[in-house]
């Protein structure tokens, strides 16, 4: 069994395998997908991550990923669920479904959309905190929902539970920052992966360990061995495809290009859920010259084939058809 006191290393921000219409959830392939993960050598999953389309699953859905997930796993390494909700009360239902799931730890990101300020933040996380006995992982996105200043999580990690926080703000300065008031921190953006745990970050919570999990998990041990010559030679095969995840010309969100690179490795994670569309033919060309380069979960750039727009305009007809 693995020891759940400390969540430490690299969490698979777990995708959610669907039909390949994007409508149905396959449990089955989530299992095995699990299974995969595990067997790699991850240190963790994330039960419900945004990489795994969060916001466009319905709650039972997402309570369905987090009772299966912990069930299946079974204690062979930490489980994290995510139980975000709009409002304080909803966000303790669910955070209490998943304690008794047995999910090992929670994440949970601040109120969206309508944001409130500093003060609504902190009673939202305390409340939280106080309804359950398991670590909460903070999440922090401004982009996405109300900001983490430094203020805010010195106070809120004087909060029994509150002793984690995922940086996905993309600022390398400012998780630095949130390393140096303390806590445990664990990055969420890609494009520095590898610095950021050399720079104290005790893990990642990522998406990419879906399609390339020996090599997240390898990064992370080499770094802890402190060989950190060998974890920059690694990181240099494996940031083509991070930079790319992060942004490019096809205008690919991350949680699609994810799910295709995951197929792409022998995964089938099947469709997106719908609006978010298909990834097109030019850009997994793309994404398999990237992950050519891998060590482990590489591609072969021999038989490549992608669709025009042809292929995306009749994505788009029979969409609407079928609605």
């Amino acid at each position: 069994m693995a020891d759940m006191t400390k969540l430490k290393g690299i969490f698979a921000a777990m995708c959610t395998p669907m039909d390949d219409q994007g409508d149905t959830i396959d449990l089955g392939r989530y299992r095995a997908h699990m299974d995969d993960m595990i067997e790699a050598g991850l240190h963790g999953l994330v039960l419900g991550s945004g990489t795994g389309e969060y916001a466009y699953l319905s709650d039972d859905e997402r309570r369905r990923l987090i009772k299966e997930g912990a069930k299946h796993v079974n204690g062979r390494v930490p489980t994290i669920a995510q139980t975000t909700a709009m409002s304080t009360r909803d966000c303790i239902e669910s955070a209490r479904f998943a304690q008794d799931a047995g999910a090992d730890a929670l994440m949970v990101l601040p109120p969206f959309l309508e944001p409130p300020n500093e003060r609504g933040v902190m009673y939202h996380y305390t409340a939280i905190a106080k309804s359950v006995s398991i670590p909460i992982v903070m999440y922090n996105v401004p982009e996405q929902a109300a900001p983490m200043t430094e203020d805010l999580y010195r106070r809120l990690l004087a909060v029994e539970n509150l002793d984690y926080i995922k940086d996905s703000s993309g600022d390398f300065v400012a998780l630095q920052k949130l390393i140096g008031i303390g806590g445990h921190v664990m990055n969420g953006s890609d494009p520095y992966a590898v610095h950021s745990l050399m720079s104290g970050c005790v893990g990642m919570i990522w998406g990419a360990a879906n399609f390339m999990p020996h090599e997240c998990a390898q990064l992370y041990d080499l770094v802890v061995a402190g060989k950190h010559a060998e974890a920059l030679a690694l990181w240099d095969k494996m940031k083509a495809i991070c930079f790319w995840l992060s942004g490019n010309v096809h205008d690919v969100d991350y949680l699609t290009g994810v799910k295709a690179a995951t197929r792409l490795t022998g995964r089938d994670m099947g469709g997106a859920r719908k609006p978010l569309p298909p990834v097109p033919g030019a850009a997994r060309h793309d994404i398999k010259l990237a992950l050519s380069k891998l060590p482990v979960n590489r591609t072969k750039v021999d038989r490549l084939v992608w669709r025009d727009w042809q292929e995306e305009r009749d994505w788009l007809v029979q969409s609407y058809r079928n609605n």
